[in-house]
């Protein structure tokens, strides 16, 4: 059994059985925020940095690779079960999509077009706003939810493309 998670700074990695647990460290420094799981290849993860961007490994985290997502303050990111592609959410707020296992990135900008998005702030200075949670459907790859900190949750039915735009 293996579990991954982030400490704000690393990336941890439990492995073991009901007797005995070893730990591993990765990416030390790195001030990484977030992690995804590739549901359809377990030992793909992902792992989010608020100041290195985004990294891949594809053998359970014993190895990283940094991935060239063109910004580098990742707060969430996510892989879609129907169709693989990765999303990362981003500081100020942004979302970015690979469908290529993170090749190659593209901007969702359609986020950055809604109405309420100028008023989106996180209270502590720069007073700025990130992306802190995205949730793909598992069974329409169309579906896209954004949690925005703090300006509500936004839903988009065409992969990222156009948003409604919902306030608390």
């Amino acid at each position: 059994m293996r579990l991954h998670g982030t400490t704000g700074n690393a990336v941890f990695a439990l492995e073991g059985g009901a007797e005995t647990w070893s730990a591993r460290l990765a990416l030390e420094g790195s001030g990484a925020q977030c992690l995804a799981v590739d549901p359809r290849e377990q030992d793909t993860l992902y792992a989010g940095s608020s100041r290195q961007g985004l990294f891949k490994t594809g053998d359970g985290g014993r190895s990283w690779d940094r991935l060239n997502l063109p910004h580098d303050a990742v707060f969430s990111i996510a892989v879609s079960p129907v169709d693989g592609a990765v999303y990362a959410g981003c500081e100020p707020s942004m979302i970015f999509k690979s469908s290529d296992g993170g090749i190659s990135w593209r901007e969702l900008s359609g986020l950055r077009s809604l109405p309420s998005a100028p008023s989106w702030s996180f209270p502590p200075r720069p007073w700025t706003s990130h992306v802190r949670w995205l949730a793909p459907s598992p069974h329409d790859e169309g579906v896209l939810l954004a949690g925005i900190e703090l300006g509500g949750v936004m839903r988009s039915t065409d992969g990222g493309e156009t948003w409604a735009d919902h306030r608390p």
